[in-house]
């Protein structure tokens, strides 16, 4: 594991080696520094991981083992995140040959697109540090171990990211040996571009952007509903104008702006996916009744073979290739070979984000278009279908839908759905529900019958894809509803880590005076404190009031002396007017987050 620094008169390289956790660190100011750096990037057998190291830190290596100096090696580095200069052209811009040969970068791995340290956050490492001095400042001597202390942090945050991420990069290594190219840093949908190009013979290429499109819906989309057949046919007449510059599907007017109102929903169609909107701020409990999610097994993958979609840009010989993946995965999968089907999977899901992208050998607006169109109109046919056997729709969003029948109607509802599916070729799924409580389409927490949760949106758990926000509250409401516990009994039992907060603070924050860094962690203290605010124009960073900076933090599982339990336990109150479920708190609970009355204001001599 391995990082730079980089600073007008020291430049710094630290590793630290996985299997010994022994540390190797390099001056460029000290004697012999480049014979040592060259010995030691070149030890064979190594492999060298970074984050961003691909773009940056590879590229100050190997002007580091050129023997140019740390003035010059700035310069470089500035060029580089300044101007935005590909790592490729960098190395021919200042004459330079690549050093690390064995290099794996853990950017595109992860999942979002964000820096090391909103990772670090993240993965609650123990210290969030940003670098004790601006990136031009000259060095003094006694500087140099706050820099080094500083540089091995983000050796360990990367480390970490890294043992996160292992089973996604031994799926990247898989398919390297697949295809024979290397895709350890890429992201899923690079990777699925690259499985192409290798199967398929594919050549990079200038997409050409056409300037219109046009949707050829598949035969088995017909409503009964003359509103919803309305649509479908305007949808089907339509003409859909291309961005030129994005090569983008351009969104007309009566898909963007109009909403779907049928039976007992209201629907937002788009370029992407349905969504609905009549499910905000609503609890539904399945009582006496069958509620739960109905959702298409593999839908994209699905109507990209069962439509019969031919990209006009890759031909049939892109159709089969996908099937050839399809087919090879489902056998993975029936005979447990977990590596190959989750491989493939990437393959198969990744492909989609490509066909949208004017830079890409799979662009394909057409097909991209063919697929969420068809997504959005299959749910409403069977929404349609279900509704009229006495089906309740609650809520509905890309690959799915929840309903809520009284049981008697369950062979209806099996006869449809058998229907449909042998109509549409489409295998749908059915996750049974005890209660849904929702917010909006995009973040609910759902009890099923086993008790367990499904969380979405800003209440799923911590992960790398979401900044810690404060999560005992959150959870605190999943046990609430799933088991009946007490509110404050989760709160007080909670380790200390679900009590963070963390955000990206542009420019930085500060509290109290002191610098704390662009990714700001903290708790709700019962002290009296000022807020945290921006470092660059004093404004207070929203959600900060009372609450204390943690950049370090020893022990994630002891609670602090000041921790503020009564904020948590309004926000877990918050969180439950807020997905409806109001009217099952009691009295004393709602008063927490009772609105207060305003205090007027005195006015000069009255």
């Amino acid at each position: 594991m391995f990082d730079t620094e980089t600073l007008p008169n020291r430049t710094l390289l630290s590793a630290q080696c996985v299997e010994t956790e022994e540390w190797f660190d390099v001056w460029r100011h000290e004697y012999d520094a480049v014979g040592k750096l060259r010995e030691f990037i070149m030890k064979p057998d190594s492999t060298f991981v970074g984050f961003n190291s691909l773009s940056f830190d590879n590229v100050v290596v190997a002007a580091f083992a050129a023997g140019r100096d740390e003035a010059q090696i700035k310069t470089i580095a500035n060029d580089l995140i300044e101007n935005r200069t590909p790592h490729w052209a960098a190395y021919k811009k200042f004459h330079l040959r690549q050093w690390i040969k064995d290099s794996i970068d853990l950017i595109e791995v992860a999942p979002s697109f964000v820096g090391l340290k909103a990772y670090g956050a993240r993965m609650h490492m123990p210290v969030l540090q940003d670098m004790p001095m601006a990136h031009d400042h000259m060095v003094d001597p006694s500087q140099e171990k706050d820099i080094l202390e500083y540089c091995h942090n983000d050796v360990l945050t990367t480390r970490k990211l890294l043992d996160t991420l292992d089973d996604q990069l031994m799926l990247r290594v898989q398919m390297s040996r697949q295809y024979g190219v290397d895709m350890r840093s890429k992201s899923d949908s690079q990777m699925a571009e690259q499985a192409y190009i290798k199967s398929m013979g594919l050549q990079r290429r200038d997409n050409k952007i056409p300037l219109t499109i046009r949707y050829d819906a598949p035969s088995f989309l017909k409503f009964s509903d003359p509103g919803l057949q309305d649509l479908l046919d305007k949808v089907r007449h339509h003409t859909f104008d291309m961005n030129p510059k994005t090569g983008h599907v351009v969104l007309p007017e009566f898909l963007g702006k109009q909403k779907v109102t049928f039976g007992s929903g209201i629907y937002q169609l788009g370029v992407g996916g349905i969504h609905s909107v009549h499910d905000k701020k609503v609890c539904h409990i399945a009582g006496d009744k069958i509620m739960g999610e109905l959702d298409a097994a593999s839908f994209y993958p699905s109507i990209i073979l069962e439509c019969g979609f031919i990209p006009e840009s890759l031909g049939e010989d892109f159709i089969r290739e996908y099937r050839r993946i399809y087919t090879q995965r489902l056998a993975a999968k029936a005979s447990g070979d977990v590596t190959t089907s989750e491989t493939l999977k990437i393959s198969l899901n990744g492909t989609f984000g490509k066909l949208a992208s004017k830079y890409s050998v799979l662009y394909a607006p057409d097909l991209m278009l063919a697929v969420t169109l068809t997504g959005q109109l299959t749910l409403l046919m069977l929404i349609e279908r279900l509704e009229a056997v006495g089906v309740e729709t609650l809520s509905a969003n890309t690959d799915g839908i929840v309903i809520r029948y009284k049981e008697a109607l369950q062979p209806q509802v099996d006869e449809q759905v058998a229907e449909f599916s042998e109509l549409s070729r489409f295998v749908f799924d059915f996750t049974p529900y005890r209660v849904l409580a929702m917010k909006d389409v995009n973040n609910y927490i759902a009890v099923k019958t086993d008790r367990s949760l499904k969380v979405k949106g800003i209440y799923s758990q911590l992960s790398l894809r979401k900044n810690p926000t404060a999560q005992v509250s959150s959870d605190a409401v999943g046990a609430w509803l799933a088991e009946g516990t007490e509110i404050g009994h989760t709160i007080y039992h909670s380790p200390f880590a679900n009590f963070i907060s963390a955000r990206n603070v542009t420019g930085g924050g500060k509290q109290e005076g002191k610098y704390l860094g662009k990714v700001v962690r903290w708790y709700q203290s019962t002290e009296s404190i000022e807020p945290i605010r921006y470092y660059t124009n004093d404004n207070k960073v929203p959600k900060s009031d009372g609450a204390r900076a943690c950049m370090i933090v020893e022990d994630f599982n002891t609670h602090p002396h000041d921790l503020n339990y009564n904020w948590y336990l309004k926000e877990a109150i918050k969180i439950v007017v807020a997905v409806g479920g109001s009217e099952y708190l009691n009295a004393e609970q709602l008063a927490l987050v009772a609105p207060q009355p305003k205090r007027r204001k005195k006015s000069d001599g009255k």
